[in-house]
């Protein structure tokens, strides 16, 4: 599963018909890069050297397509040598690098690193670079993930690649259960219903996250909102935990029903875990992000794996993360770093990662999503509209509080509730109580 690379928690539309699709063909990447990339033949004496550090090994798929990127940047830009770091992000490192001037140039981080960094002083304010775009640039981005970027009114990162959660299921085992497998459930009655009809010996209709962790609780937090409910509320300018309401009541209370419907194991499944039980087609059903219909199609061919906006009770909900590029204010060539962080956000190169073997996320630009590649797989679709109406696993104003507060008391006492060691209703008088205690 996808892991953010931040220091915590690392992320209403008309619902639309499910999308599905034959096994994808993707590109081949042609250009191939050390971690060092080589510098261009045409390289002058001016040229600047950038550090771009990433969270991909570049071993991967993942890590191949972002080095043709980067080719393809030094082929139009012969006076800036790109060097990649996958050595991921975390907040130690980053801080001593920071502190000691030694930082990378650009730094991807996932939707809650600019508001963790922000009070920090840890970035530069992109503002300036950003004002010299033409309004429909900045405006083709989706509302929902350019907020990760800024913080108390600075633009400190440009986001680069999102996701949303969706419903990801086997049409063929809706068809054994005689479920419609061009009709998904888009309701929590008709969620139930239909898993309750594809459970039978050892096949289970939904593989359910309750292993305790950040996997198990923002899969709740899709419950929580698709009923009506927040996670936090700002009263009288303070932020407060607002997870004792009637609406997460019901929220968690159905959740913990959907342990009927899964396999004995969930209490230890986290979002990996789901993957293999569909893999393996012990569950028909599980809910994450794109970068599993990616690995299915990989690692399963033979499933005729389908998605489709998440079931909901009372409105439509989902979480949605993102991908952030930033420049540490220690950078010594801003405006090197700049020129790239432009050429990743286009939206040719955006269409790139995804069509190249990048299709674990999808673009944060609306204009990159019209590409013909999202007709040849109409899959991913829901993925995109989710980023219309999702929301981020965190409270982005209070981040580095709320993460505190998400580590050290949502999650275990989510964790209790759903192995019957407390009451529901006790679980989140406790989430709210002491979870406010930690963000005053």
């Amino acid at each position: 599963m996808f892991r953010r690379y931040s220091i915590f928690a690392l992320l209403v539309v008309v619902l639309m018909t499910a999308a599905c699709t034959p096994v994808a063909t993707s590109t081949p990447v042609e250009n191939e890069v050390s971690e060092t990339v080589p510098a261009p033949a045409t390289a002058t004496s001016q040229q600047v050297t950038i550090v771009l550090q990433e969270p991909w090994s570049l071993d991967s798929d993942r890590g191949k397509v972002i080095q043709g990127l980067v080719s393809d940047f030094m082929a139009d830009n012969p006076d800036i040598r790109v060097v990649i770091k996958d050595t991921g992000v975390k907040n130690e490192v980053f801080i001593t690098e920071v502190l000691s001037n030694s930082a990378a140039d650009v730094i991807m981080f996932g939707e809650d690193g600019v508001a963790t960094f922000g009070p920090q002083d840890a970035f530069l304010d992109l503002a300036p670079y950003v004002d010299q775009w033409d309004e429909s640039k900045r405006n083709d981005f989706f509302e929902s993930v350019w907020q990760f970027g800024t913080y108390e009114g600075k633009q400190y990162g440009i986001p680069w690649i999102a996701h949303s959660m969706q419903l990801i299921y086997n049409r063929d085992m809706f068809r054994e259960a005689g479920l419609d497998p061009d009709n998904p459930p888009k309701t929590w009655d008709e969620f139930f219903t239909a898993a309750e009809a594809l459970t039978k010996g050892d096949q289970y209709g939904f593989a359910l996250v309750g292993k305790q962790g950040h996997d198990m609780a923002w899969s709740w937090y899709n419950f929580v909102w698709q009923n009506g409910g927040e996670l936090a509320t700002l009263e009288n300018g303070q932020w407060q935990i607002a997870l004792n309401s009637p609406e997460a009541l019901e929220a968690l209370n159905f959740y913990i029903k959907l342990k009927d419907v899964a396999p004995p194991e969930s209490t230890s499944t986290d979002g990996g875990g789901a993957e293999a039980l569909f893999t393996q087609k012990r569950a028909a059903m599980f809910v994450l992000g794109p970068w599993n219909v990616a690995s299915v199609r990989k690692n399963a061919p033979d499933i005729d794996v389908c998605v489709a906006p998440l079931p909901y009770n009372k409105q439509p909900g989902t979480t949605v993360g993102s991908g952030i590029l930033t420049i540490p204010r220690t950078s010594q060539n801003p405006e090197a770093a700049w020129k790239l962080i432009d050429f990743l956000t286009e939206v040719d190169s955006q269409v790139k990662l995804v069509s190249a073997g990048f299709a674990f996320r999808i673009p944060t630009r609306q204009s990159a999503t019209q590409d013909p590649w999202f007709q040849e797989n109409p899959e991913y679709i829901p993925f995109v509209e989710g980023l219309s109406y999702g929301r981020p696993p965190t409270v982005i104003p209070i981040a580095q509080k709320y993460n505190q507060a998400h580590n050290e008391v949502i999650q275990p006492e989510l964790s209790k509730a759903f192995i019957g060691e407390e009451p529901p209703e006790e679980a989140l008088v406790n989430m709210e109580k002491n979870g406010n205690l930690l963000i005053q």
